[in-house]
């Protein structure tokens, strides 16, 4: 339960300590099955999306700084679309602002987040080139 007054932060750690014995405890736990439904997720929207789709995803993220308030659906839509329309986006990698917002209208919050997570570590790699964003984008 959230209360008003206290920060996410705060509220994370009293549901650890309801819950676990300690924060690296909880950590312990949590973690495994965080990075299997990451994986999970990622490998769903790069079957969900196609090549240029992704390429669009991942330029519109570029020198973006993430925070919490930006993982909604209703900011991927928004952020992405004025991007592409922007830099045009759309043309330089081929891919249909009609379809990709279609697609993103179909994910949910969790879905939106990863996808804006992951498109933006892209971004914080060791190589951005189009080699490495063909790699990258590649199903596994």
């Amino acid at each position: 339960m959230f209360h008003y007054g206290r920060t996410p932060s705060d509220e994370q750690d009293v549901w650890i300590k309801e819950h676990f014995r300690s924060r690296t405890a909880g950590a312990e736990f949590m973690l495994p099955w965080t990075i299997d439904t990451w994986f999970s997720t990622v490998s769903a929207l790069k079957s969900l999306f196609t090549a240029a789709e992704l390429k669009t995803v991942i330029d519109a993220h570029k020198n973006i700084v993430i925070d919490t308030s930006h993982l909604r659906l209703t900011h991927l839509l928004i952020h992405v679309m004025e991007h592409c329309d922007r830099k045009e986006l759309y043309q330089k990698h081929g891919s249909s602002p009609r379809n990709l917002e279609t697609k993103f209208r179909h994910l949910d919050d969790a879905q939106a987040s990863v996808l804006i997570l992951w498109a933006s570590s892209f971004w914080r790699g060791q190589t951005c080139s189009a080699q490495a964003m063909e790699k990258y984008i590649a199903p596994k």
